[in-house]
């Protein structure tokens, strides 16, 4: 889906206009009320015109938000609304991008959206578990910094502590790192895509549910002012031998029986801003040095090193995680 946005500025005051997004949608929960919509709609240009003020009525007061009623951001009841954070969180992007040939200074580019695993059953003793492991994705870059990496935007929310839920559920977190090549490349690069991987803690036989549903599966969504893509966003199973078992496509509700079954996550990473070619030397060797970029990365992202010795191309990734 597309959701078109006009902004219109007038004196002290910005109206934000949806007409022409799509119709709201019989199921799926990913219909968004008039008023998230705003909250999604209005968030962004708070940040980006008063980043100093603590928010207050006064901040928002400018604002005025349109959508057609009956619409996948103006729905109506009883439309269904479980998971409208999928759709109010491509808001703000839309946004940025609209005006970021007005305000250059002030914008983001695309974030790597976070996404929730969830893990539920029954354990030997009959015993109800289900618990929440909630990661982030890459931040989307500005004129002035790198994205940040692991960063949860835009919601309030914090990465699970990994001790945490692996105390309150049968599962052991066997990875969780920066992926790398990851972030869009640019001036200022996207902050990292993130791989999480995580199975069953008891080879007991029983059926272990986990909600595999990774935000932008697929999408290349272009950075700002000459920024590239990050990393989209997968899902997958695989063994102990990181074979892949089986792939979740756009999202699926996997169930584990061995310890052997491998659920993995890659949570997508942020755009670039700026052109590639004006990123710094001493930026390229940081991220060389920390692993957050291969020679072979840095070659194709960002033009050769003419004090490096020739590289060969780099072969195709398959699954596109190669990383530490």
């Amino acid at each position: 889906m597309r959701f078109p946005v006009r902004l219109t500025v007038a004196g002290d005051a910005i109206e934000i206009d949806f007409e022409g997004a799509p119709p709201q949608l019989p199921q799926g929960g990913l219909n968004s009320t008039l008023n998230y919509t705003e909250a999604h709609a209005t968030y962004p240009l708070k940040c980006m015109l008063t980043p100093g003020v603590r928010g207050n009525a006064g901040c928002y007061r400018p604002f005025t938000v349109k959508a057609p009623r009956g619409s996948i951001l103006h729905c109506e009841y009883p439309a269904s609304v479980a998971i409208r954070t999928r759709t109010g969180w491509y808001i703000a992007p839309n946004i940025f991008q609209a005006l970021a040939g007005a305000a250059p200074a002030q914008v983001q580019a695309f974030t790597g959206l976070p996404v929730a695993m969830t893990v539920y059953g029954q354990d030997a003793a009959g015993a109800t578990y289900s618990d929440m492991l909630f990661s982030g994705g890459g931040q989307g870059a500005s004129v002035g910094s790198d994205g940040k990496s692991g960063l949860l935007y835009p919601t309030s929310a914090a990465n699970t502590s990994i001790e945490m839920i692996e105390s309150r559920a049968p599962i052991v977190v066997t990875e969780k790192a920066f992926v790398t090549d990851s972030g869009g490349a640019g001036k200022h690069r996207g902050g990292l895509a993130q791989r999480v991987r995580l199975r069953k803690r008891d080879d007991d036989g029983l059926p272990m549910l986990v909600s595999v549903y990774p935000e932008g599966v697929g999408l290349q969504i272009a950075g700002l002012h000459g920024g590239r893509p990050g990393l989209s966003a997968r899902g997958f199973v695989e063994n102990g031998a990181s074979e892949l078992l089986h792939d979740c496509g756009a999202g699926e509700l996997v169930t584990l029986r061995g310890t052997h079954e491998h659920v993995v996550l890659i949570l997508a990473g942020g755009s670039g801003y700026g052109d590639p070619l004006e990123r710094s030397a001493s930026d390229k060797a940081h991220d060389l040095a920390m692993g957050w970029i291969s020679p072979e990365g840095a070659a194709r992202q960002y033009g050769p090193d003419p004090a490096a010795p020739a590289q060969p191309d780099a072969a195709p990734q398959g699954r596109a995680v190669a990383g530490t």
